[in-house]
């Protein structure tokens, strides 16, 4: 969540949300009674002198008093529906309503008349924990089939670039050389423009069969001398999808998990599965047993899935956990959508909890 600007006169806070969990947050945040301002665009037609008319499409900056509020799970939307109290420009909208939809890297400016200390609060945790670009790690996977180039940052995972080897690449060795240089070169180009967007703080981390990741350091050695500076550590994994799940799940990002949030929900996710493993009486899975283990603050680690939130966090008794949960400072961790983390979490329901004691 990247917070813009904080109005303590005129008690708002304008956000942008950059996760689907993010917005989430917002869902929670925002409170029937709260105002909210953003922008909508309207068609409005203008009488010419020989009476015929003309129409022009206006954005117009809009605020509404919010009474209503649901979550869009399939398109991973919040929307809030309210009456319109003000608009920038007369375009008879007053009084109207409308809903305020919002999805990720769309600012909206949050209202409080009655808790704005509730808003403000909410914005200092995010200044709190924001970090500079060069937070992430620039991540590069390597095989016999090609190359991928990804960023991890506090947002999640980003492909940057990925070209494989085409099969004639593999069956003409003349022509491999020629193909694989094309392929490293590309990587190359893709590892140098996020450096140059990180700055000085990036760093780039080299996996892969160690045939391959040696080929592809012995390459910057030979054509990219300068990026071997960022190269802070390299060693043997999976190439592909398959090889990031392998380094989250085996822990040897784990230097990262402080900055990097998948890094640390993995972990999280791999800390349940050996307890449960070792002693099933120590862990809690679903809802109302959960529930119950943060009542009685036997709850070491809550565990969440995001994808469990966009379809029941309009359920009292969840809404009730999580505030629970956090009323008693329990240790609540949301794990991000898309990871393998996340799909074993929701194939034990969801919501779960490593226990201080057993139940």
């Amino acid at each position: 969540m990247r917070v813009v600007r904080v109005d303590d006169v005129k008690r708002r806070v304008e956000v942008v949300p950059e996760t689907t969990l993010d917005l989430l947050n917002l869902f929670r945040l925002v409170s029937v009674g709260d105002v909210l301002h953003s922008y909508t665009t309207r068609e409005m037609k203008k009488e010419r002198a020989d009476g015929s008319y003309d129409s022009e499409r206006i954005r117009v900056k809009i605020a509404i008093e919010v009474e209503k509020k649901t979550l869009e799970p399939m398109t991973r939307r919040v929307a809030f529906l309210g009456r319109i109290i003000y608009e920038s420009r007369d375009a008879g909208l007053e009084g109207k309503y409308h809903s305020i939809r919002l999805t990720t890297g769309q600012a909206v400016t949050i209202e409080s008349r009655r808790d704005f200390h509730r808003i403000r609060s909410f914005a200092n945790y995010y200044n709190s924990r924001r970090t500079d670009a060069g937070v992430g790690v620039i991540l590069l996977l390597v095989d016999d089939e090609g190359v991928a180039v990804s960023r991890i940052d506090g947002t999640g995972l980003k492909k940057l670039y990925e070209k494989r080897l085409p099969a004639s690449g593999k069956e003409e060795p003349e022509k491999r050389l020629e193909t694989v240089t094309r392929l490293y070169s590309g990587a190359a180009e893709a590892v140098e423009k996020e450096v140059k967007r990180m700055g000085g703080g990036a760093e780039l981390l080299i996996f892969g069969p160690s045939v391959f990741v040696s080929e592809y350091v012995n390459f910057l050695k030979r054509s990219r001398r300068e990026l071997l500076g960022f190269v802070r550590k390299s060693g043997e994994a999976t190439a592909g999808e398959a090889g990031v799940e392998e380094l989250l799940r085996s822990g040897r990002l784990r230097e990262y998990a402080d900055r990097l949030k998948i890094v640390s929900d993995a972990e999280a996710v791999e800390k349940l599965l050996a307890t449960m493993a070792r002693d099933p009486a120590m862990v809690a899975l679903g809802v109302e047993e959960v529930l119950k283990a943060v009542e009685a603050g036997a709850a070491e680690l809550l565990l969440v899935a995001e994808d469990f939130l966009w379809w029941h966090l309009v359920e009292e008794r969840v809404e009730k956990l999580l505030e629970y949960a956090e009323a008693t400072r329990a240790d609540l961790r949301v794990v991000s959508s898309g990871l393998e983390a996340t799909e074993k979490l929701q194939s034990l329901g969801g919501v779960a909890a490593v226990l201080r004691y057993p139940m």
